[in-house]
């Protein structure tokens, strides 16, 4: 897992882990009658703002079957990786201080509703860009004066969406140590995932274990089929040692055969408690294969089964396209991952998304909250600007988000005012999206606002970017560095900024700054 650091001239090497799209909010803001009488109506029909790619369609009518997950709620845009920070929380509430890899931004992100405001959409394309800046400071990270909120608004006609159907090809792992919990969780994951498919979609079961072999034929999900495919899901019995390259070797070789005659998507989903080797490109390893079926346009959802798999897994997964992984601590959180987002899991938006980032003369890049740091990279002629690119952007009702930290360029003497409504940044956006064969591309000057106009999600997202950079770094301090006294100093600063924010949504990270300082505190010496 990667550490954030700061990004200096010429290098990247500020780190922020996978995840991305987050939802935003319209701006309810009237400056006349006319106006406001247009909002009115607006109201009134389909809403889609992406990442904050949100759809707002409370009138949802056609384009989706009766048990979509997606019918009447808003949802937004991915590529995969960590969507909470749940472990690092419960680390701190066993008194723990848990290693600087556990938490990552785009978890915390993740966790909280961050609406950017969304501008008025005349364009038909999926993906506009749309964003702000406002003055800030970042704990950490001195030099940084102004911090931007990415996002993207959309042309998208939400009512006429609906997922493609679908075939699907569950690898289930069967080894000795899925037995009792994680084989239960598997099974009660395997009826969700029929419960959310229809007549049109067919599901197929490859085992591995002691041999790995067809379990469950390809069968159509038709009402006369549900109760065969289900008493043959609570018939997987465990045995043998764990094979995940034989058994991804069969449950693609299905894919491609079953493939040929389905009209539709194909997607593996594989349930394992083993962490992939990601590091074997051969192919004959996981990634090797991952790659070919992408190929051959199979794609591939890894769900964890009682184990932390950790960002760098979700981030290695996120870099072929089609692929995405999910952890799955428990029978409850499968339930509610598959109850809210079974649709949104496997269903893949746009590839080869690209964004590039050019500072205004005099303002350069401090930081970048909300990618995976190898997907950064320099650009220009002068190694100012920052491109990073997504190999595969999925529906998701997650949230999440993307900063930009700018700070003023050492160069720049005396430092040149930055009036509001004037831009820190020329963005570039550029994506293909499914079923196209051209590129789609469009551009944005990145404004900078008054506090005071500035969108929720911005102003929060100062309290998160400082708190994602100093917990990393106080976690660094103590694992890393054996430095206890500048941990305590780092999260004390911490600790006095969210005592002054009045947000409650931001009270669970009160809190867990609180426990974690107070657990420092002791720690260092400090308690008296």
């Amino acid at each position: 897992m990667l550490i954030m650091k700061h990004i200096t001239r010429r290098r990247v090497t500020a780190s922020v882990l996978a995840g991305l799209f987050f939802a935003s909010l319209l701006s309810s803001s009237a400056e006349s009658d006319q106006k406001k009488k247009k909002e009115d109506a607006s109201e009134k029909e389909e809403v889609v703002l992406l990442s904050p790619f949100t759809v707002e369609a409370a009138n949802i009518s056609s384009g989706y079957s009766a048990t979509s997950t997606l019918a009447g709620t808003r949802f937004g845009a991915t590529p995969g990786g960590a969507k909470d920070v749940r472990y690092f929380r419960d680390a701190v509430k066993a008194g723990q201080f848990p290693h600087p890899n556990t938490i990552t931004a785009e978890g915390l992100f993740s966790e909280h509703d961050l609406p950017l405001k969304g501008a008025s959409v005349d364009s038909k394309d999926l993906l506009i860009l749309n964003g702000e800046a406002v003055s800030a400071k970042v704990i950490g990270r001195p030099e940084v004066c102004f911090l931007a909120q990415l996002g993207f608004s959309s042309g998208l006609e939400v009512g006429a969406w609906h997922r493609a159907a679908l075939n699907i090809v569950a690898v289930v792992d069967k080894s000795g140590s899925m037995n009792g919990a994680p084989i239960e969780l598997v099974k009660q994951s395997l009826h969700q995932v029929v419960s959310h498919l229809g007549a049109d979609d067919q599901i197929s079961i490859v085992l591995y274990g002691d041999r790995s072999h067809v379990f469950l034929h390809p069968t159509p999900t038709t009402k006369g089929n549900l109760n065969a495919i289900n008493d043959a899901i609570d018939a997987i019995a465990i045995s043998g040692s764990t094979n995940m390259e034989e058994g991804l070797k069969v449950g693609f070789a299905l894919a491609r055969e079953s493939k040929k005659t389905f009209r539709g998507t194909t997607r593996i989903m594989q349930f394992t408690d083993e962490r992939p080797n990601v590091g074997d490109t051969s192919p004959e390893g996981f990634m090797g294969m991952m790659e070919a079926g992408s190929r051959d346009g199979i794609g591939q959802t890894t769900i964890g089964i009682g184990e932390q798999f950790g960002a760098e897994l979700a981030a290695r997964i996120a870099t072929v396209r089609g692929g995405n992984l999910f952890f799955f601590p428990d029978v409850e959180t499968a339930g509610n991952v598959f109850d809210e987002e079974f649709d949104t899991l496997v269903t893949e938006l746009a590839y080869d998304l690209e964004v590039t980032i050019r500072p205004v003369p005099g303002m350069r890049l401090a930081g970048v909250y909300g990618i995976p740091g190898e997907m950064l990279k320099w650009v220009g002629d002068d190694g100012r600007d920052v491109r990073f690119q997504v190999n595969t952007i999925f529906l998701s009702k997650k949230k999440g988000a993307i900063y930009l930290a700018f700070a003023q360029d050492r160069e720049d003497l005396p430092a040149r005012i930055r009036k509001e409504g004037k831009s820190l940044a020329k963005v570039e956006l550029s994506y293909l999206q499914v079923g196209k064969n051209s590129a789609t591309k469009s551009y944005l000057d990145l404004p900078l606002v008054a506090a005071e106009n500035a969108s929720l999600g911005l102003l929060r997202g100062g309290y998160l970017v400082s708190e994602y950079v100093a917990l990393k770094e106080a976690m660094v301090a103590h694992h890393t560095e054996n430095n206890q006294e500048k941990a305590f100093g780092v999260l004390g600063e911490l600790h006095e900024l969210f005592r002054s924010t009045t947000d409650k949504s931001l009270e669970n990270e009160r809190q867990l700054v609180d426990q974690l300082f107070l657990a420092m505190t002791k720690a260092s010496g400090h308690a008296g």
